[in-house]
């Protein structure tokens, strides 16, 4: 099993930079580079949301909610990113 890295500009008027680590494990790790700011939740705990241009990832860390917003083609994405990593520990644990 494989992190997949990825770093997107945050769609806000600091325009900072994520760099996200999705872990096929289930898990999403969030670095907000300029702030050093850190969220991190499992996929069962997110969710996303279509806002005016761009869209919203919503978290959910240890009972305290978060949220970034992204440029919707990243946002793609990372779903896209999300739905490989649970195909690829699925078929880790069905080999197991």
């Amino acid at each position: 099993m494989i992190s997949v890295h990825r770093v997107y500009e945050i769609k806000d008027i600091s325009h900072n930079h994520a760099h996200i680590e999705i872990n096929p494990v289930g898990v999403i790790d969030i670095e907000i580079v300029e702030k050093k700011e850190h969220h991190w939740a499992e996929f069962k705990d997110l969710s996303f949301k279509s806002i005016e241009d761009h869209t919203r990832l919503c978290g959910t860390q240890e009972r305290k909610k978060w949220t970034l917003d992204l440029d919707s083609k990243d946002a793609e994405e990372v779903t896209r990113l999300i739905a490989e990593a649970r195909d690829e520990f699925e078929i880790l644990m069905r080999d197991l």
